[in-house]
């Protein structure tokens, strides 16, 4: 019987749970590249797990390993293994042990997964969550290790109502390089993942604590599932960590570990160990005061081990082998001491901060050199938004005064362990009627050595005003600047056709929106109708004009950033038609001014600026006060420094 033959036969034995036309024609419909036996991953992923017991019968025969080799001489491959170049950046653990049969099996687990299952109008993937492989095969070859049908499977339900997706993949072939002793794949088209044993100096390949083999995980797992306290221990904790990102949260498996396995008495993590392959802790002397941070309300606790500033650290390397995230058990399955992990001192720190600080002041103050000697920061929430990352009034004031003078203070630090500190910097000029202030930190940066960078929180200010940021709208073709505590909204109202001002005003107990900026928006209509995008300001201005929902002053023309503009007011209408509408944070059933533009509870009157952007990439550009009557003039008077610095930089 041929394998066509026996899936149909297959199929019509599992009728009606399984529509034999339908899943054939999932079946055809994937790529004619595709090995038959992985286009039957459609049919797992639909029709729920029953059928991965049903692939297993049906391909077993043609899809099992030739070779029945004994278990020495698989023994290169045993073990556990991370992956150090995953093409999604993230890292997997992979277990192979051998079987009395003398097969292998394996177990791979990567944390996060975007593996496409399915070549399906639904797209499933595993959408960022966990994953698990697993798999029983052979040595092929003297170096060659093959899996013939291992199944994938998403660990969580990415699709509400429908079973975690299950693939069944191609051969999976591990190839062992015996002068490495690393292992590489060819799960990828086009690159290859290497993994590296991590317990090589282990006698024993297989987890090491609580349990010692896979025997025992399967059965604490059962006993962790039916709740025995004896053993949920090694489940995440109330918040599920993920190791291989280095979040251990509150669970006990690396506390217990630690005390009951290595005699620790005192121990910490932070973050600022590094945690490459595995999770790092640095044991703290017990019952001491740290001396160089006797206050820091974390170091101050820890005291080091070897030295004044070294560390005994210990990296520990853990998988989940029977279940997978939040009620799967965690067990070690490696352990090493690893190169001492050192604090900062913070006598050295503060005084290469106070040199580099002078030097960066006076720099500014002789005109020139500055630039090199601070920055401002990588991962900043705005950085994307910003229309230059230049420290601002670097060296002059905001009417060209030269500066004069300097000083500083420091406001936080040193702080352990890095010894990261912040400073307040005062910057006079006209014989100090002009005082610029600003906040600088230090840092270390990717190569370890310290230095200043300027934070834009809080915001520079002159003579106690805070100083306006540009900012860009549409990839740089619209800037604006806007002051604190007025900034780009960080509430997923970011896009790349639309965005939010939002602050904090002085009478407001809450942040609130002053100003929206929308691309080509869409009107629309009482029966909650999106029309077209508007060929022009003055067509758009037509449309609102005539909508029932609201009642609108005639179009004023007005010039925004030196183009030809319409300004208009308009109020909500008696009894306007209400529509549902989402955002990416928030969603609700109000009026719609415009598609984006919702009128909420209590705000009946707006502001619109609708500019004409000829030669850019919208036709459109619209600028919305949406506000209540009563705080209509306060808003305004908020927005209209933000309208007034507007500039259009299209051809």
């Amino acid at each position: 019987m041929t394998i066509d033959e026996r899936i149909s036969a297959e199929l019509r034995r599992h009728a009606p749970v399984v529509d034999e036309q339908v899943a054939w024609d999932r079946i055809r419909s994937a790529a004619p590249v595709r090995r038959r036996a992985r286009a039957m991953k459609l049919v797992a992923a639909s029709l729920g797990s029953f059928v991965l017991v049903l692939l297993g019968f049906i391909l077993s025969p043609y899809l099992s390993s030739d070779s029945d080799p004994a278990a020495d001489a698989a023994s290169p491959f045993l073990g556990t293994w991370v992956s150090s170049d995953l093409v999604d950046g993230t890292t997997a653990t992979l277990v192979i042990r051998a079987l009395e049969d003398g097969n292998v099996e394996m177990v791979m687990h990567d944390d996060v997964a975007f593996y496409q299952i399915v070549e399906d109008p639904l797209g499933w993937v595993c959408s960022g969550g966990a994953a698990t492989t697993t798999g029983t095969g052979g040595l092929q070859a003297e170096n060659e290790l093959v899996f013939p049908a291992p199944v994938a499977t998403c660990d969580d339900q990415p699709v509400e109502g429908l079973p975690p997706p299950v693939e069944v993949l191609e051969s999976l072939t591990f190839t062992h390089d015996p002068g490495t002793d690393t292992l590489t794949d060819n799960l990828t088209d086009n690159s290859e993942t290497t993994w590296t044993r991590i317990d090589a100096e282990l006698t024993s390949p297989w987890p090491i604590w609580p349990q010692t083999n896979l025997e025992e995980v399967r059965e604490a797992q059962e006993l962790a599932d039916a709740g025995d306290p004896d053993y949920t221990w090694q489940l995440g904790g109330e918040s599920w960590y993920q190791p291989s990102q280095n979040h251990t949260n509150d669970s006990e498996l690396f506390a217990r570990f630690l005390e009951e396995e290595l005699g620790w008495e005192e121990f910490l993590w932070d973050h600022a160990v590094p945690h490459s392959e595995g999770v790092s802790y640095i044991r703290c002397a017990p019952d001491l005061t740290n001396p160089l941070y006797p206050t820091d309300p974390e170091g101050s606790g820890c005291a080091p081990t070897i030295d004044e500033l070294r560390y005994e650290t210990v990296k520990i390397r853990v998988a989940q082998l029977a279940g997978q995230g939040p009620s799967g058990i965690w067990v070690v399955t490696g352990w090493e001491m690893v190169e001492p992990f050192a604090q900062a001192d913070p006598r050295v720190v503060e005084a290469e901060a106070t040199a580099l600080l002078e030097d960066f002041l006076q720099a500014r103050i002789d005109g020139e050199g500055a630039e090199g000697l601070a920055a401002p920061p990588e991962d900043h929430q705005l950085s994307d938004e910003l229309a230059d990352r230049e420290i601002p009034l670097l060296y002059a004031t905001s009417s060209g005064a030269r500066y004069e003078r300097s000083e500083f203070e420091v406001v936080d630090g040193p702080v352990w362990p890095e010894g990261r500190m912040q400073f307040e910097v005062r910057l006079f000029a006209q014989g100090s009627d002009t005082v610029v202030e600003q906040v600088f930190s230090l840092q270390p940066n990717e190569t370890g050595r310290l230095g200043l960078v300027y934070e834009f929180e809080p915001a520079t200010t002159q003579n106690g005003m805070a100083m306006p940021v540009e900012y860009a709208f549409l990839d740089g073709e619209v800037t604006y600047r806007a002051a604190s505590p007025l900034e780009p909204s960080d509430d997923g109202y970011r896009e790349w056709d639309r965005l939010a001002i939002v602050g904090l005003l002085p009478d407001d107990d809450a942040p609130r929106r002053v100003l929206l900026f929308l691309a080509d928006p869409r009107p629309v209509g009482p029966d909650c109708v999106e029309g077209p995008a508007p060929a022009d300001a003055e067509a758009l201005a037509r449309s609102i004009g005539s909508d029932p929902d609201f009642e609108a002053t005639a179009p004023v023309e007005v010039t925004i950033g030196g183009t030809p503009a319409l300004q208009m007011d308009v109020v909500l209408a008696r009894g306007a038609s209400s529509c549902s509408w989402s955002e990416p944070q928030v969603s609700g059933t109000s009026p719609l001014l415009l598609k984006h533009a919702p009128v909420f509870l209590g705000h009946d009157r707006a502001r619109l600026y609708l500019v004409d952007l000829p030669g850019g990439s919208v036709r459109v550009l619209t600028i919305a006060m949406i506000t209540d009557e009563d705080s209509f003039e306060t808003v305004l008077r908020w927005a209209a420094p933000i309208v007034d610095s507007i500039e259009i930089h299209t051809s």
